[in-house]
């Protein structure tokens, strides 16, 4: 084991002296430690296991799994604060044996179902990987604070497990993905590697870790943006960077994989998705709120100086991770460094990542996201042309975001579910027909400035008929109007607008109402109908959302539908609805 990796462990205590927002975490992690040394340590249970394969439920299995890892977690962390706690250590040796004693460090909805039973035990997926970087790097940090038997067992299992299928060249699913999968697995099983394995067993796999690592990078376009949104750029980036952070101190500095201007547009993603009121772009399966890891943030600001770090209003607190991943938080308490100003300035702007086909607008009355691009994306929804709008730091068109992820949502059963489905987004119905998933449903934008946005999007649609779909936005200080302009080159026989609210709308006389924000059409051409869907969001959570669906009541062979919002606000604090 190297003790001279990770070595900014050394200034947790320290660091805790001087900041709030870490002293805070540390006392909820003692009184929630407090209770966990009252309870049992129960094994992972096989009915558990078995249920996924059973109904597709992953949760039963994954409440126990990451109870574990938070056992784990909070039992490190105390036992690095407090070096003379020998009951500390003792939980944390507990906790160790119990991940070391799990079947298998895989989960059950990552392993095929009829997996020999030696395979399972080395399985290796995003979980298992994380696992053995966990491990590793608790072997390191605590050295002989450890029994020799617990390190014994943490290298022998670590190695049994991971590095040794690896270092067989046994081929894994996330070798050549370009999505988060490979940054962290191909960054843990690196870090394992770093961690515990010889100089020459790291030489030999490091060829293939870079390749895994720049599969992940090929995912992004020079603009940096995440599809996946911010939730998986956290995980995937964050264990791209911590791995990078090792291998710069395993060689000495030789090796900088930060050293990219790639990598660089990425660390810039987050500030420019960021809303008032800690929300964000919740396209894809992604949550609407921001939030973030702050020691990576502040990781970030000293590589690039252009990074601004978000205040800690939306820092992931200790529990804010329901994997309870260990790298994540530790480097929370060994990256922050509060000599760094951290920023909540507002700006006017608007982004247009072009390669993600993005468009981000940022008022001080509003904020508003637009997406063009494929419907074969990482956690991709049917969404071309979909937009969301936020007044005064409050969803009003809203994109619901991410599913309950169950065997069935990651199927070809997959848009059968509300979340990911076209009827989730705000994109109009052609013909009684939907916008379809795969590579060949896409749209472009054609027009990205500060006062317009324009996408076509006839291609999301698999209808013959339908010749040119051309979608405008056109911005205003305190108003947005939307043209849908639609060519058929045959008689149409049913158009359809469709709206998703995060609030239920009112009919008023020409429109429709949210609070102080009211959205205007002609009602001479629309029949409009408002519904409301509640959906299952993720572990026993639930959405709801409003539908309001505007069926054109005599469609024509060239239409143009024009909606209008109009955004009155009395003063900053106002909500623009009760």
């Amino acid at each position: 084991m190297r003790a001279l990796l990770f070595t900014e462990k050394k200034h947790i205590k320290e660091n805790i002296k001087n900041d709030l927002f870490l002293q805070k975490q540390l006392e909820a992690i003692k009184a929630d430690a407090d209770v966990l040394m009252k309870e049992e340590i129960s094994s992972l249970s096989y009915n558990a296991f078995k249920t996924f394969y059973i109904t597709g439920s992953r949760k039963e299995y994954e409440y126990e799994y990451f109870h574990h890892r938070r056992r784990l977690n909070h039992f490190a962390v105390l036992s690095a604060v407090y070096e003379d706690n020998s009951e500390y250590i003792r939980f944390l040796q507990d906790a160790l044996w119990a991940v070391l004693d799990e079947f298998t460090w895989a989960l059950p909805a990552h392993i095929p179902q009829e997996t020999e039973i030696a395979e399972c035990e080395t399985w290796i997926d995003l979980f298992a990987a994380e696992t053995a970087f966990t491990l590793s790097e608790i072997a390191s940090m605590f050295g002989n604070r450890l029994d020799n038997m617990i390190t014994k067992r943490i290298v022998h299992e670590v190695r049994r497990r991971v590095i040794i299928p690896y270092l067989s060249g046994r081929k894994n699913s996330w070798d050549y993905l370009e999505n988060n999968w490979s940054a962290v697995c191909a960054g843990s099983v690196g870090a394992a590697f770093l961690y515990l394995a010889d100089d020459s067993e790291i030489k030999k796999v490091m060829p293939r870790l870079k390749n895994t690592l720049e599969c992940y990078l090929k995912g992004f376009g020079n603009d940096g943006a995440c599809v996946e949104g911010i939730n998986y750029w956290i995980y995937g980036f964050g264990y791209f960077i911590y791995f990078a952070r090792l291998l710069y101190e395993y060689t000495c500095g030789e090796e900088n994989l930060l050293n990219n201007d790639k990598v660089k547009n990425i660390a810039l993603f987050p500030q420019k998705i960021y809303f008032k009121n800690n929300n964000t772009v919740s396209f894809s399966d992604c949550d609407n709120k921001f939030m973030h890891r702050s020691g990576l943030m502040y990781f970030l600001k000293k590589q690039y100086d252009d990074v601004i770090i978000p205040d800690d209003d939306s820092a992931l607190e200790f529990d804010g991770d329901s994997c309870y991943r260990f790298a994540h938080l530790i480097r929370d308490f060994a990256w922050r460094d509060n000599r760094i100003q951290i920023c909540n300035e507002e700006k006017n702007c608007f982004e247009y990542f072009e390669d993600a086909a993005w468009y981000i607008k940022k008022t001080k009355l509003y904020e508003f996201a637009a997406k063009a691009g494929a419907n074969n994306e990482s956690h991709n929804h049917n969404d071309i042309a979909s937009f969301l709008l936020n007044v005064n730091g409050y969803a009003i068109v809203t994109d619901p975001g991410r599913g309950e992820y169950t065997a069935d949502y990651f199927s070809d059963k997959r848009y059968e579910y509300f979340a990911p489905s076209a009827l989730a987004h705000s994109i109009p119905i052609i013909n009684g027909m939907v916008q379809q998933a795969g590579e060949l449903y896409r749209g472009s934008i054609t027009a990205a400035e500060n006062n317009r946005l324009v996408i076509d999007f006839e291609n999301a649609y698999n209808d013959e008929s339908l010749g040119k779909l051309r979608r405008s936005f056109t911005f205003y200080d305190d108003k947005i109007v939307i043209s849908d302009k639609i060519t058929f080159i045959s008689e149409p026989y049913g158009v359809t607008e469709h709206f998703v609210f995060d609030s239920q709308p009112v009919k008023c006389d020409g429109g429709l109402t949210i609070g102080n924000v009211h959205m205007f059409y002609g009602e001479e051409r629309f029949d409009c109908k408002i519904s409301k869907k509640t959906f299952a969001a993720n572990y026993d959570k639930y959405k709801t959302v409003y539908i309001a669906d505007f069926e054109c009541i005599k469609p024509e062979r060239e239409m143009e539908m024009i909606f209008e919002i109009n955004i009155k606000m009395t003063s900053k604090e106002d909500k623009p609805y009760e």
